[in-house]
Order: C-alpha cells, then structure tokens, then sequence
C-alpha cells in the first residue's frame, strides 16, 4: 500500500469531479461550435472551435495529473507524483499561447485585405450556436469556481481560468453575433472578435508560464519570504539561531522547507517538543505542509 504524502487532499473526488465535467462539457461545445461555425462561416465561432480541441487535451491532462497525485509516495517517487501537476499546467499554457498566436494571424490577415473568413457570416446561426455555448461555459465554471482556493493547484487553477477566458471569448462572439445581425455591412466584427479571442488566449497563458517556472526552479513562492519564516521559528522557546533555510514547492500546494537550528542544552523530549512546534506554526502561518529541522546545539564558549 503507497505511503499518502502531505498535501494529497489536493486530489480529492471533488476536484477530479469538476475536471471530468469540465471535459464533458468541453466535448459537447465542441461539437455545437464545429456544427454552429460551418453553418455561419464566423472566424470567431471557429477560433473558439478549434480553441477548443487544446482544451479538451489540458482538461484530460489535468484530469490524468491529479488521478495519478491520489497514488501517493512510493520508494521511486518519495514525493507523489505532484511535479506531474505542474507540468500539466505548463502543457495547458503552450496549448493557449499556440492557439492564440495562429489565429490571431489569421483574423490580423483579414481585417488588413478587408475580406471575411469565408464568406459573409451567417449571424442567425452564429447567435443560436453562442447562447448553449454561453449556458454550458457558466455552469462549467460555477461548479470548478465552488472549490475552497486551498484546494486548488497550478493545474486546476489553469482550468478554471481555462474556462473565465472562454466565457469571455464566448460573449465576445456574441457581441459580434448581435452587431451583424442589426448591422449586416459590419462585416469586421467577426474578424476583431477573432482578434480579440486571440489576444485573450496569448495573455492569459503567461501567468502559467510563470508559475511553472516558478516551481520547477525552485523558487521560493512568493507569498512567503524567509525572513519572515526566519523570525518565526526564532520566536519558538528554545531555538536560538536558525540557518541554512531553504523553501520551495514540489506543486503549488505542496510546499517545502529545510533549515538548521541551534538550540540551548536541552532533554530529548524537549528538543522534540521544539521540533514539533516549529512544524506545527510554519504549517498554521505558512501552510508550509512538509518542513524537516536539523537540530544543532549551541557552540561552547
């Protein structure tokens, strides 16, 4: 039986809930949009079309990621298989970027030759496929937005801002929808939607890029500073000096440290009471979730 490792509830059967109905979803959007942008001929509609397929793959990824988190630690993998988590989200971030930089081009391409995508847009079709669209992306995001930020990680919270974008693209193709249909000669809307969409998908994939970064450098994360951390554990009874400190995630919600302590002469029980409080308050005041003390004794003078 796999030893669980800190941090595991991440993985929890509602997290992994919300992401199989946000690729359920995904799967039925798809379809509506594919059908809704060959009857309407819209960049835009076909822009998220196709926006959707990455989708589709980041929410399987992330699905995958957080299954294979509930396994725990092994001897091989004496962390879980967390790191998976952030490389699911740096998967989902290259899938956006790419997306948004092709058919960005494209809607760029026909709004400089002053040409439609494929002919004049169909705005009554372009609008009846929107409005599921628009239902199903509200329901989608509500269910994953309902779940405690603790438990979110660097994949889910890619999901759901997966889907807050999406929800933006889809009322922006609606906006364009309704400005054809009243004014049919405004024949630009669609293609400054599908700009626009691009635009959206390239600026949301570059907080991901960076928080992946973040941890797979090692970064400490930048809601903690270690002086902070530092004057903490120097303010438990006992700990006279603390050195060599290093903080850093395995996974945005698994969260490390390491530090050397130097303590006055002290029984055994006590030392470990020592120990045991210094875990207990980085975990209350950091939600540092595994933190390992080396306990040194004063030097004699």
């Amino acid at each position: 039986m796999p030893e669980l490792a800190h941090g595991e509830a991440e993985a929890e059967t509602r997290v992994l809930r919300g992401l199989r109905l946000a690729l359920e979803v995904s799967i039925v959007i798809l379809i509506l949009e594919v059908v809704g942008a060959y009857l309407s001929r819209s960049l835009s509609l076909t822009v998220d079309a196709v926006h959707n397929i990455p989708d589709l793959l980041a929410f399987a990824v992330s699905w995958t990621a957080l299954r294979a988190c509930r396994s725990g630690a092994t001897g091989k993998y004496t962390f879980g298989t967390h790191r998976f988590e952030v490389f699911a989200g740096l998967l989902n971030a290259v899938l956006i970027l790419g997306t948004g930089i092709a058919f960005g081009y494209e809607a760029l391409d026909g709004l400089l030759r002053g040409t439609s995508f494929a002919g004049p847009v169909d705005a009554v079709w372009l609008i009846v496929a929107v409005l599921p669209v628009l239902a199903l992306r509200t329901v989608n995001l509500s269910v994953l937005a309902r779940i405690p930020g603790r438990a979110r990680d660097l994949n889910l919270a890619s999901v759901v801002l997966h889907l807050a974008s999406d929800l933006a693209i889809t009322g922006a193709i609606l906006v364009a929808g309704i400005l054809l249909l009243v004014h049919p000669q405004f024949w630009w809307a669609d293609a400054g939607a599908a700009l626009a969409i691009a635009l959206i998908l390239a600026y949301e994939s570059f907080p991901l890029f960076r928080e992946a970064g973040e941890v797979l450098t090692e970064r400490t994360p930048r809601d903690l500073s270690t002086d902070q951390i530092r004057r903490s554990a120097l303010a438990v009874p006992g700990v006279s000096e603390v050195h060599d400190l290093h903080v850093w995630a395995v996974c945005p919600t698994l969260v490390c440290m390491t530090a050397h302590i130097q303590v006055r002469e002290m029984p055994l029980s006590e030392c470990v009471r020592v120990v045991s409080q210094l875990r207990t308050q980085m975990e209350q005041e950091f939600g540092i979730l595994h933190s390992v003390f080396e306990v040194e004794p004063l030097p004699k003078t």
